[in-house]
Parts: structure tokens; C-alpha cells; sequence
């Protein structure tokens, strides 16, 4: 897969979020799990309970440019999932290095993704031809996606986007599998959702010695990419699991917490993601 242009420029949105300990608080890194969870702190949050978000459509007429920078009064009207937390234990992530949150939108075609990044040392030193590098590695944006919302772990997806813009993207039969370890392949890294992606960054790529703001992904994904999903498009109420994480070295923070039941894969802690009629705008 060839990488997609850097599109540098300031962003208006800024994650207030930071990183909390992920190294030792978390489940194990997204495409390469460990076939063990890794010991946790006492949970904040239920361990039934997940996130719940409504995500409405982008309202007749409103158009979205994918050039990395969320200046169009549709990304107003997104949902938003809010500060991403703690992997290991759902805490909120205060007065560290790394954060972030996701903003959703959706018409009968696409869906429309933001993950905005807060990450004050970005890296990404991967070949600019790279295709489905290992972007977990370095720093990253990530979505996985269970288009049937019902969190079994049956063909799900995995994207990553990271500062460079490049993509690695793969389809998942169950839970991790297919992999390969320990250099993959990772799932069906065949399969690819034709991404239309771009990126802003608000700091230097690999330059340790300042101090990076961050960095913002935004990507048009048609639904019709999502080739083993029972129904797309989805109709206005219909559910999916989803769950973003903001990585940085193969850890990071999440949307929902895994809260130790198992590594980044784990359907069953995705949040729910509601399809809805437009909140703002005309139709």
C-alpha cells in the first residue's frame, strides 16, 4: 500500500488529555497480543460496562475535505467520544504526554473519522511506501471495528493511520486470528479499506530534543470496504462496536478500557456506537 501526502497545518481541536502509565497498567499491544493479560490495577469502571456513543449523520448539503485540519461545521455536529483513558483500568489520564479522543460522522457512502492526538514526542520513521508497516511501534491512531455490534470477535477490523500518513489496515476471522508471530502477518493484511486519509501534525516528526504538540487523522472509509459485515450501509439506529486507542511504542490509551480481559482485539470491550438521524444542519 502506498503512503497517502503528509498534509501539515495547525488544527483547532486539542485533545486536553495525557498519558497514564500504559506500560504497566495495560492489556497487550494491538497486533501482536500476548496470550496472557497483563496484571491491572483495581478497575474504575464496571467490568461489564463500556462507552456508549450516537453518532450522527452529516447533515444534507454539509461536505467534509479530508485534508487533516477539522475546520467544516459538519466535525461541529460529530459525536465525539471524549478523553481516552487508561487501557488497564478505565483512570482518566492526567498530566502526562499522550492523549486523545475521536469524533465520528456518517452518510450513506463513508464513514468520516478523526482521532486527535495530544503527543509531545512523535515518531514515525517507517519508509514513505510502506505498506501495512507495524505503526504501533512508533506513534499511531487506531480504530478497531465489529460492524455486527454484537462483540464476539467474528471478522472485525483493525485500521491504524499514523503521523506519516501511511496506513496498516487487516481483517480479523476471530479473536487475533489469523496472525503469524512474532512478525506477522497480522489477520488479512489483504484486505484494505481504501482509506482516504490525511494528517496534520503540530510538532516535528523523531526529533526528541523539542517538545511536539501532536498530531490530528482524518479519514473517509467507504462502507462498503467492510466486506464481511451483514448490512452496510448501516440504518439510522443500528449498533456497532468500535473501540479508538492513541498509541505510542506499543501502548496507549483507549476509548473503552480493556480492564485486563484481554489485549487491544477484545470485542466484548468495544464501545457501542449508535447510527442517528442529523443533530444540526438541514436535511
Amino acid at each position: 500500500m502506498l503512503a497517502h501526502p503528509i498534509l501539515v497545518g495547525a488544527v483547532g481541536v486539542i485533545a486536553l488529555l495525557s498519558f497514564a502509565s500504559c506500560q504497566s497498567n495495560q492489556a497487550s499491544s494491538s497486533p501482536q497480543p500476548s496470550n496472557k493479560s497483563q496484571p491491572v490495577a483495581p478497575p474504575l469502571q464496571s467490568k461489564t460496562s463500556v462507552p456508549e456513543l450516537a453518532v450522527p449523520q452529516l447533515p444534507t448539503g454539509s461536505k467534509i475535505v479530508i485534508d487533516g485540519n477539522l475546520d467544516e461545521p459538519a466535525w461541529q455536529h460529530a459525536g465525539t467520544t471524549g478523553d481516552f483513558v487508561n487501557v488497564g483500568n478505565g483512570a482518566k489520564a492526567n498530566g502526562q504526554t499522550l492523549s486523545g479522543r475521536a469524533l465520528l460522522t456518517w452518510d450513506r457512502d463513508f464513514l468520516y473519522l478523526a482521532i486527535v492526538i495530544r503527543d509531545t514526542d512523535i515518531r514515525g520513521d517507517f519508509a514513505p511506501d510502506a505498506g501495512d508497516p507495524h505503526l504501533w511501534t512508533e506513534s499511531t491512531a487506531e480504530v478497531m471495528i465489529d460492524p455486527d455490534g454484537d462483540g464476539d470477535n467474528r471478522d472485525y477490523y483493525e485500521i491504524q493511520i499514523g503521523p506519516q500518513n501511511l496506513v496498516f489496515d487487516s481483517q480479523f476471522d476471530d479473536y487475533n486470528q489469523p496472525r503469524i508471530t512474532p512478525n506477522g502477518p497480522f489477520g488479512h493484511q489483504e484486505w484494505t479499506a481504501r482509506a482516504q486519509s490525511a494528517v496534520s501534525l503540530r510538532g516535528t516528526l523523531n526529533q526528541p530534543n523539542d517538545r511536539d504538540d501532536g498530531y490530528t487523522v482524518e479519514a473517509q472509509i467507504p462502507w462498503q470496504s467492510f466486506t464481511k459485515a451483514k448490512k452496510v450501509p448501516p440504518h439510522v439506529g443500528d449498533e456497532w462496536r468500535l473501540n479508538f486507542y492513541a498509541m505510542r511504542n506499543n501502548g496507549g490509551l483507549a476509548w473503552s478500557p480493556i480492564l485486563g480481559q484481554g489485549n487491544f482485539h477484545k470485542a466484548s470491550r468495544f464501545g457501542r456506537v449508535k447510527w442517528v438521524e442529523s443533530t444540526g444542519g438541514a436535511r
